[in-house]
């Protein structure tokens, strides 16, 4: 050995501590998401409108706007999420202190940051007025879809047709306001028992009778006519409360699932777009 020693300083791998999240193409990702949904969601809202009438007969049918509602609702989401993720991915600074599989997963979980920031700002526009013409189009495409029961619910009132038709008089005694009160209390006692007390009945048409100048029988025949167009009536809410509760409920899954898809969808593409990037800086830098 010679009597100088060599002494070799031990490499040391220099590690930044900054984080693997990087938020500028998350949030210009988000950005790029939310743009494509706002306007494929007012554009959707004016389909929507199209498809509704007030006539019954140009209108189509609540099962057709839910499912066609549904599938565009989904399409907007994925195809929102996939771009939002896909412009995260390949933005993205690359990172080679990794192997592949760990790039994956960085860029899936940037896609995932994306979707969620992307809902973020969504919820946010939706209270805004930014939103509201996509809002006032979507609210407007749903009250149109009950068209033409819409406006007779909003314009005839059952129980006051019913107490007009008790009330007919033939001219000789005018009705006094506290008699159609009291038919009015009546009635919504009996619709509530589900059945016409017997002297209630008698005594109504006690008093048709006498004011109409008709028998009593068929005064009892009008009573029973009327009581039976109300108790219709009152099973005809029933039904459509019922009926929006269900739409309600599926509504609210099927915006549950759609999120989810979203969420897969800009994970997707996140990795897609990380793809592309690493491809294309191996090409640079085989061809330097």
């Amino acid at each position: 050995m010679s009597g100088t020693d060599v002494v070799v300083a031990p490499v040391s791998v220099n590690k930044t501590g900054r984080s693997y999240v990087q938020w500028g193409p998350i949030i210009g990702g988000a950005v790029i998401a939310t743009a494509i949904s706002t306007i494929m969601t007012v554009f959707g809202s004016a389909i929507g409108l199209s498809m509704v009438s007030a006539d019954f007969e140009k209108s189509s049918s609540a099962t057709a706007l839910l499912v066609a509602g549904a599938l565009w609702g989904l399409w907007v989401t994925v195809s929102s999420s996939i771009a939002g993720g896909y412009l995260a991915g390949r933005m993205r600074e690359p990172t080679f202190d990794a192997t592949p599989d760990e790039r994956k997963v960085r860029d899936a979980a940037h896609g995932l940051l994306v979707w969620a920031t992307g809902a973020l700002l969504i919820t946010i526009l939706a209270t805004s007025s930014l939103f509201g013409a996509a809002k006032t189009a979507a609210t407007g495409a749903i009250s149109a879809s009950s068209g033409a029961a819409s406006l007779i619910s909003q314009n005839v009132d059952p129980l006051a047709t019913a107490l007009d038709n008790v009330m007919r008089t033939s001219g000789q005694q005018p009705v006094a306001t506290e008699e159609r009160n009291e038919a009015s209390r009546i009635f919504v006692a009996a619709l509530t028992n589900g059945r016409i007390e017997p002297a209630d009945r008698d005594y109504l048409a006690e008093r048709l009778a006498v004011r109409a100048n008709i028998s009593p029988q068929d005064a009892q025949k009008r009573i029973d006519d009327v009581f039976a167009r109300l108790a219709q009536a009152k099973e005809t809410a029933k039904q459509a409360a019922e009926r929006a509760r269900k739409i309600a409920i599926l509504s609210a899954f099927l915006t549950a699932a759609a999120l989810l898809v979203g969420a897969a969808a800009a994970a997707w593409g996140a990795g897609l777009g990380g793809e592309h990037r690493d491809e294309n800086l191996l090409a640079e830098t085989g061809a330097m």
